[in-house]
């Protein structure tokens, strides 16, 4: 079960990379997917974090209707509006649980 659900959270890290991907017009992506038992750690670069912040990911992540998937989507978008007016900030995230229920900590770096 657990698996799954890891599986279920990177599928949503993998569309937010392929919407960079698709949107970053002729930049790198680098978004960096890991693996953590019962859950993923994502993390992205500075371009990547102004594009999360741009397309509101979090809002989306918001729309679950479920106390964890709000609070988690607002955290996300709050983390990348502050990362991104750092030249070098970016947001990194480890969710766990299922998709419908997303937990974990997310993080902003100014570098």
């Amino acid at each position: 079960m657990s698996f799954g659900r890891s599986i279920a959270v990177g599928v949503v890290a993998l569309g937010a990379s392929a919407g960079i991907c698709a949107l970053g017009a002729g930049s790198a992506s680098a978004v960096a997917i890991t693996p953590l038992p019962g859950g993923v750690q994502v993390d992205f670069t500075h371009d990547e974090t102004v594009w999360v912040d741009q397309s509101n990911v979090g809002l989306g992540i918001y729309a679950i209707p479920n106390p964890s998937a709000q609070s988690f989507g607002l955290t996300l978008d709050a983390a990348a509006a502050l990362a991104r007016t750092f030249p070098q900030g970016r947001v990194s995230f480890s969710a766990f649980g299922p998709l419908d229920a997303p937990q974990g900590e997310i993080v902003a770096f100014v570098e």
